[in-house]
């Protein structure tokens, strides 16, 4: 795929950035933003500059505190769908993009009815507040989307917190920067530093690691807030703000995990603050990081973080974990022959 003059133009830093390669492939992808809510808003203003292909997708009709966050919809947009509002905004901002949009409600069925919704796009953004809460189906949703081959994005939000898990299945990294950060021109080839494959734990892998056994891991409070939210939803929980007693209950005597996340005064206040969408600087900084790690995704150039991340405002810290941990190498016992020199 030939870059035009014309983008040569617009995408000219990035061009120095990262290289003709690596902006041939943005060029050539389809990313699919499931959910305009928290850090995905920001991400999605983030790819169309970059020259990715967008479809947003959101069946929610617009509320006036959509308007006060969510800064491609205007006023007039309230009681109107959230997604045929937002796609033509975003078009305005490179022409040159493809930007789609779809109303559609999320499936209740199966993996292979996911397989559909996810079909030709190489990555999936999707937003916990879309389905609901719904952690199982969230689940279904990266088996469906593990199988077509599509890298799988989820975000989730609670006030001043942001969290996004990340599953790149078989990632293979086929560049890397320079130490300085250089662009282009000091990148180490693939001749020099060899390609590096990195195998990503899925969605339900994540969901199967218990919060109490994360927390004798030392996993950081932020990243086990989230987890035990979703624990929390997946056996049954209320998606629902005045839950937090019975949120707060659950971590006491079921799963045994009571973190002390800094800035929230008690886990059934932290639990309200999941149905709130974060504040601006919040996901203005996950949306960057988060368009980060889809950019490293879609050209394959510079290692990727860990699959979890968690920014806390209070403590102004983004923490990155990996989970489950990765196992550790085994060392194999070579058992050398005692040879008899005299025979």
């Amino acid at each position: 795929m030939a870059i035009s003059e014309k983008e040569v133009a617009v995408y000219d830093r990035q061009l120095r950035l990262w290289g003709v390669q690596a902006q041939q492939r943005l060029l050539k992808s389809k990313v699919l933003v499931w959910g305009l809510e928290g850090s995905n808003v920001e991400v999605c203003k983030n790819l169309i500059l970059a020259g990715v292909s967008l479809t947003v997708r959101d069946h929610r009709t617009v509320v006036i505190d959509d308007v006060a966050f969510n800064y491609f919809l205007k006023p007039e947009d309230v009681g109107k769908n959230r997604a045929e509002c937002t796609a033509p905004r975003l078009q305005e901002m490179n022409p040159l993009s493809v930007v789609g949009h779809s109303a559609d409600k999320p499936s209740q069925g199966g993996i292979p009815e996911f397989q559909e919704a996810v079909k030709g796009f190489d990555i999936v953004i999707l937003g916990v507040g879309v389905i609901d809460f719904d952690i199982n189906r969230a689940s279904t949703i990266d088996a469906a989307c593990r199988k077509s081959d599509a890298c799988f994005f989820l975000s989730s939000s609670a006030g001043e917190l942001a969290f996004f898990f990340s599953n790149l299945n078989e990632h293979t990294m086929q560049e890397r920067s320079a130490a300085q950060g250089g662009g282009a021109g000091s990148t180490a080839s693939t001749e020099n530093s060899p390609a590096e494959t990195t195998s990503y734990p899925s969605f339900q892998e994540f969901l199967e690691c218990a919060p109490e056994q994360l927390q004798k891991d030392k996993v950081d409070a932020s990243v086990l807030l989230v987890a035990l939210f979703f624990a929390f939803r997946r056996q049954g929980g209320a998606a629902d703000p005045d839950a937090g007693e019975k949120f707060a209950e659950y971590c006491r005597n079921v799963a045994k995990c009571e973190p002390e996340v800094k800035g929230m005064s008690s886990l059934k206040d932290a639990y309200g603050l999941f149905f709130l969408e974060p504040l601006v600087h919040v996901a203005a900084i996950v949306g960057g990081l988060l368009t980060q790690e889809v950019i490293k995704a879609i050209t394959k150039r510079d290692p990727p973080m860990p699959n979890s991340l968690c920014f806390n405002a209070f403590t102004s810290t983004a923490l990155v974990e990996r989970i489950p941990a990765a196992k550790k190498a085994v060392k194999r016992k070579v058992e050398e022959a005692a040879l008899d020199l005299d025979d």
